[in-house]
């Protein structure tokens, strides 16, 4: 007899019934977290937020039916967003709110997130930082070792004379912004394009003193770029330009002024370190899950595949593609993706196309229950012959 999986397989969205209790603290996962092959699930989620679950502050069709479908289903899952305008703990409250679901930073990787591996690198040099945020994007970095943060505006109201077509008040106090910049750092679209192009092309034209131009050809000033979609998708009925954007005309800029391309060190998704703070946190959710359940049942201790659902085939698809052999792309037609559920991106081929995130989740279920009840099946051909 074949065992159910309809514990860890729950009903397509719509049609949700709860088969166990699930605390508003914590998820239990005593019996739900068993699987064909033992006792831990063997496959995780990772959701993009814009485009994915909400446009703006609205929520999107279905999404909060599915995040609690896989809340409940003991899975282990991630939010991974190039959006960077919160710290972790300040998004999880944020989305805990408009899901009605348990969220830390435990599930959270923003497109700073992979930031924390620099902050040893620099002490107390100064880095400046820039983008939208509504948290204080020093507090940000800070929070993650760097000592001396200042922001671009601050940091231009000091040297005025880089900008003549703008007035700055005076600053008084502004000897800290003579000391050499060794880094830049662009965690969103900038506010003002203007002040920041014209700052950071001069930054890393020269020595880390702007008043100071580099004769060697080389970029002495690091920059961090944390997101490069190169658009987003939000009210407006067409995508929005995000700091992608604002990256590449900033290197036709340098080139244009220099000769050279801009060196950068890339944050944020399609990127390498989003997807391994990623992995580190899908694994530390596993080895919590596996506290829970008999020793003698832990026949996995690691998940064969990670879903990846997005709506951005350039970050989204992309990354997930990159990210491993146990990474599975799934694009939906809900953000900066038009082209349809019987179509597919050209350049960045998903494994799976589906309208939404509903219909995502559900596929994700299918495929695993059948996987699942394909290895019952010749697990128990094989008894069976012996």
């Amino acid at each position: 007899m074949l065992r159910s999986a309809s514990l860890l397989f729950p009903a397509p969205c719509g049609l949700i019934q709860p088969r166990f209790r699930c605390s508003k603290a914590k998820r239990v996962v005593t019996t739900r977290a068993h699987t064909m092959s033992g006792g831990l699930p063997e496959f995780g989620f990772v959701f993009d937020i814009d485009g994915v679950l909400i446009r703006g502050w609205d929520l999107l069709p279905n999404a909060k039916e599915s995040l609690k479908k896989v809340h409940d289903s003991g899975v282990p899952y991630l939010f991974v967003t190039n959006n960077g305008m919160d710290t972790e703990d300040e998004r999880a409250k944020i989305l805990s709110k408009q899901f009605d679901i348990p969220v830390t930073n435990k599930s959270m990787v923003l497109n700073h997130s992979a930031l924390q591996n620099h902050a040893n690198d620099f002490g107390d040099e100064l880095v400046l930082v820039t983008g939208y945020s509504r948290t204080s994007l020093k507090g940000v970095l800070k929070s993650y070792g760097f000592k001396n943060v200042a922001l671009i505006s601050e940091f231009a109201a000091c040297h005025p004379h880089a900008l003549p077509n703008k007035k700055y008040p005076e600053v008084k106090d502004r000897a800290w912004a003579d000391k050499p910049v060794a880094a830049v750092v662009v965690v969103e679209t900038p506010e003002n394009w203007h002040e920041d192009l014209q700052v950071v092309c001069d930054l890393l034209r020269s020595t880390g003193n702007i008043n100071e131009l580099a004769e060697d050809n080389k970029q002495h000033v690091k920059l961090f770029n944390c997101n490069f979609d190169f658009t987003y998708a939000e009210h407006f009925h067409t995508a929005r330009f995000g700091p992608g954007a604002f990256i590449q005309l900033l290197d036709v800029l340098f080139h244009e002024s220099t000769g050279r391309h801009i060196e950068i060190i890339r944050h944020g998704k399609p990127n390498k370190p989003a997807y391994e703070i990623a992995a580190k946190k899908l694994q530390a959710q596993l080895d919590a899950l596996a506290k829970e359940v008999p020793q003698g049942e832990q026949k996995s201790h690691t998940l064969k595949h990670v879903y990846a659902v997005g709506d951005n085939p350039k970050s989204d698809v992309r990354g997930a593609n990159s990210a491993g052999n146990i990474w599975r792309s799934i694009l939906v037609c809900t953000g900066v993706y038009k082209g349809g559920v019987k179509s597919n991106d050209k350049e960045d081929p998903a494994h799976y196309v589906v309208e939404g995130v509903g219909e995502a989740v559900d596929k994700v279920f299918d495929i695993e229950k059948q996987r699942s009840l394909g290895r019952a099946a010749s697990q128990e051909l094989t008894e069976s012959k012996k």
